[in-house]
């Protein structure tokens, strides 16, 4: 008994020490078994969250999440930064550099420089960028911009002691353009400089300014009326100009689609059948519409044959004329003159339903003919369908005209009496193209030493089917 009574204190001694070890040490253990489990799970998070955003819907178009304070921008910055300035010039496009600055534009044409003067707030990489540009919209096209003069275009820091100081402070904004290149043939003078500036400039309603460089007065004469309409202010001689001239944004260069065609989609939605409607403005052309169906029945449609007084010119243009007038036509055989201005030329165009010619640039005349007007071209040999259509079936379509185009015969010719009816020239051109300077050897032949003498009787179907699209 006494013996069990000492065993009993002895218990009730150490018990509560006893009973705390046991529940710490499970405490411990419970804790350690849960940080255990814990850690597990947060090393598979970051796994789990990659595969949902791979295989999860993307959000609903329109909806965008704003980034976190820790998220990248789309734009690559951090949110804290200030998004990458556009740079001054996009050299991109394969047929025109073009260089667009918005704030303090200082033009001094004596030295051919453009300065786009910033707040010193730009690093020194940055104010050291510049563009070297000849603005025309012949790139790459080392015979067209030989002669051109050559401009820099660049940022300068407004805190630097060499910013030359404005001489005129303009509140419009400028174009600066060259002349030259192909000038001479008016379907490079109308593709390569009309419809670029009319894409560059109509947008601003006349408000605009044109600075010209290797300015020729006779293209300035000749296009006096479109440049007006495009510009009410005087234009500037920019290789003779001595002044430093200031502006709140200057554009280098005009803005090149595709030949004697416009893109609705890069133009804000502006097309080819603008540009008829601007031309028939600028120069006060009459008529909107070819002859209306059911509208006068004994007036004869117009039918305007473009003669050609070098090179693939039709050599019986008076039996074609003849032909003619036997299926309806009023004929008008037509080539601008030596000192006719082309407003008078495009008045006469204008005044006409259709228009016949051979390839060539007297078939650029067509920007002047009415609405529905009927655009028929002749394709000598040599291969040409492709060029023919783009150059001037494309446009005339995009004007909301009727386009027909005719492919001659061997016989019909002049190719046929200079080599034979069997020689390769004849048969295979693109045997032409594959021999040793063979472009050189292939425009030679087929636009430079060729005539037409067009089979009436083969082309009159042309004719019939011409007034058929008239009255409809």
């Amino acid at each position: 008994m006494g013996s069990q009574a000492k065993l009993l204190r002895s218990f009730t001694r150490v018990e509560p020490q006893t009973l705390s070890f046991v529940i710490f040490a499970g405490c411990f253990l419970i804790s350690m078994a849960v940080l255990v489990v814990s850690a597990g799970s947060l090393v598979s998070l970051p796994s789990l969250s990659s595969w949902l955003s791979a295989h999860t819907a993307p959000p609903v178009s329109g909806a965008q999440e704003s980034p976190g304070p820790h998220h990248p921008h789309p734009d690559g910055t951090n949110g804290n930064e200030e998004p990458q300035r556009k740079p001054l010039c996009d050299t991109s496009d394969r047929r025109a550099d073009i260089c667009d600055m918005e704030g303090d534009v200082r033009v001094r044409a004596s030295s051919s420089s453009i300065f786009f003067v910033t707040s010193s707030d730009r690093n020194f990489s940055e104010l050291q960028e510049s563009w070297r540009i000849k603005p025309h919209p012949r790139k790459g096209d080392h015979a067209a911009l030989s002669r051109l003069t050559e401009m820099s275009v660049g940022y300068l820091s407004a805190h630097e002691e060499d910013v030359p100081k404005c001489d005129v402070k303009s509140s419009v904004p400028a174009i600066i353009f060259a002349t030259g290149g192909y000038a001479g043939n008016f379907f490079h003078e109308t593709t390569d400089l009309v419809v670029p500036l009319y894409i560059t400039s109509h947008k601003f309603g006349g408000e605009v300014q044109f600075l010209i460089s290797d300015m020729l007065p006779w293209w300035i004469a000749k296009y006096d009326l479109l440049l007006k309409k495009l510009s009410h202010y005087e234009i500037i001689d920019f290789n003779r100009d001595p002044l430093v001239r200031c502006y709140p944004r200057v554009i280098v260069g005009i803005t090149f689609h595709k030949d004697m065609s416009i893109d609705p989609a890069r133009s804000g939605g502006v097309t080819m059948f603008d540009f008829g409607q601007f031309i028939r403005s600028a120069y006060s052309l009459e008529r909107e519409t070819a002859i209306v169906p059911g509208e006068k029945q004994e007036k004869k449609p117009r039918l305007v044959i473009i003669s050609r007084k070098r090179t693939r010119k039709f050599s019986n243009v008076d039996e074609i004329s003849r032909m003619a007038e036997w299926q309806g036509f009023e004929p008008v055989i037509a080539e601008i003159k030596k000192n006719q201005s082309l407003g008078e030329f495009a008045r006469v165009v204008n005044s006409c339903d259709a228009m016949l010619g051979v390839h060539g640039a007297g078939l650029t005349n067509l920007i002047f003919l009415p609405t529905n007007a009927v655009v028929i071209q002749v394709v000598p040999l040599g291969g040409l369908e492709t060029y023919c259509w783009s150059d001037y079936g494309v446009p005339a379509l995009e004007m909301k005209m009727r386009y027909l185009q005719y492919s001659i015969s061997v016989t019909e010719s002049s190719l046929v009496d200079r080599y034979g009816i069997t020689d390769p020239a004849i048969t295979n051109p693109q045997a032409i193209l594959a021999q040793k300077d063979g472009w050189r050897n292939w425009t030679s032949i087929y636009f430079f030493n060729q005539d037409v003498r067009l089979d009436v009787g083969r082309f009159s179907s042309i004719l019939v089917h011409a007034r058929q699209l008239l009255r409809q």
